[in-house]
């Protein structure tokens, strides 16, 4: 019997830690996989769609679709993006405020696409780290957002530059903070390392999907305060907080509290995890940890190990290479020396 095939894409970028919650998932259910921005005419008899509009590329496939709508940033009517496709899957959360939407494609249309009031896949064994020592100070990990003056935004600022929290992430130098990024496992041992972690979502996302810190981080010990509103589906140890002050900064959580937590996101996830497969017409027994995950750890590490030298190569370059001003100036020193500087050569032609 020929094993089926799924294909994975996302057209405006790939969030790896959701890429590696997928396809640890969909090979779990028995699929070879089909890697984003693999090109060619491979024959898929599923179609995952991670983010974005990827247009008519796919409007002649015929297979079954599941699409994730965890962005919360596209409005797309997947009937018509998809005429062909034999049924579509939307998995989005808060699925029944949606029902309208479907009503209104006609009773064709809403034959084949079903929506599953459910969030992504999430393998607690790919993420959960050990740890033997919790630091106190909250942590915020994730790239400056240009939210402008969005008030849990100013508020965690403040708390950053006052010492309060720890920031880790790219961008922040626009605010004034110095920080650097972090690989997808450097950002999962800094949360298994800490107590607590503050979210910040964009607003409108807020209320709509989750965070990545919402399962990341408790599965590693790590409580999460979170905007109020935010904690849609129950995640444990999601905190809402109405703002981010001192007070919310000085929460402090002790180790039994952490592994306690961390016990407890393994199995709600571990749970969400298998009624979501159930909800697909999946197995909801598929195999969740042990060895059949090597290929995703195998992967984490090459990303990690990629990151690394990336960001060594860049401070050897900066560190290393002389700066543009002091390559010309010699390079315009050594023209004159032989005579073809442009200067010389249109002094020489004024004369002639």
């Amino acid at each position: 019997m020929n094993q089926l095939i799924c294909k994975i894409v996302s057209s405006d970028y790939l969030d790896k830690d959701v890429y590696l919650n997928i396809r640890a998932f969909y090979r779990a259910a028995g699929y070879s996989l089909i890697s984003p921005g693999v090109q060619g005419d491979h024959h898929a008899d599923l179609l995952v769609v991670l983010r974005g509009d990827l247009g008519s590329e796919f409007q002649d496939f015929c297979g079954e679709i599941h699409v994730y709508d965890y962005v919360k940033e596209y409005a797309v009517d997947w009937g018509s993006r998809y005429p062909r496709a034999a049924r579509i899957t939307v998995v989005s959360l808060a699925a029944s405020s949606l029902a309208s939407e479907v009503g209104a494609q006609g009773p064709v249309q809403a034959a084949r696409i079903t929506r599953l009031d459910a969030y992504l896949p999430v393998i607690p064994a790919l993420w959960s780290c050990r740890w033997r020592f919790k630091r106190l100070q909250p942590v915020h990990v994730s790239n400056f957002k240009r939210m402008g003056s969005d008030p849990y935004q100013q508020d965690l600022l403040s708390l950053i530059h006052a010492g309060a929290v720890g920031a880790y992430g790219g961008h922040w130098d626009l605010v004034g903070v110095r920080t650097h990024p972090l690989s997808y496992r450097q950002a999962n041992r800094v949360l298994a390392a800490s107590t607590s972690c503050f979210g910040l979502m964009w607003p409108y996302q807020r209320g709509r999907t989750l965070s990545g810190r919402m399962w990341q981080a408790p599965l590693n010990g790590c409580f999460v305060l979170s905007e109020r509103g935010t904690d849609i589906l129950g995640c444990p140890g999601v905190l809402e907080r109405d703002a981010f002050d001192l007070q919310t900064a000085s929460l402090k959580f002790s180790d039994q509290a952490c592994r306690q937590l961390a016990n407890e996101a393994a199995a709600f996830w571990e749970t969400h995890t298998r009624s979501l497969a159930a909800g697909l017409g999946l197995n909801p027994a598929l195999p969740l940890s042990g060895r059949g995950l090597r290929p995703e750890r195998a992967r984490l590490l090459i990303w990690d190990l990629e990151f690394r030298l990336q960001r060594l190569s860049r401070h050897v370059m900066r560190f290393a290479a002389p700066p543009i001003h002091l390559v010309r100036r010699s390079l315009a020193r050594l023209a004159r020396r032989c005579g073809v500087h442009p200067r010389q050569l249109a002094a020489r032609r004024s004369k002639s």
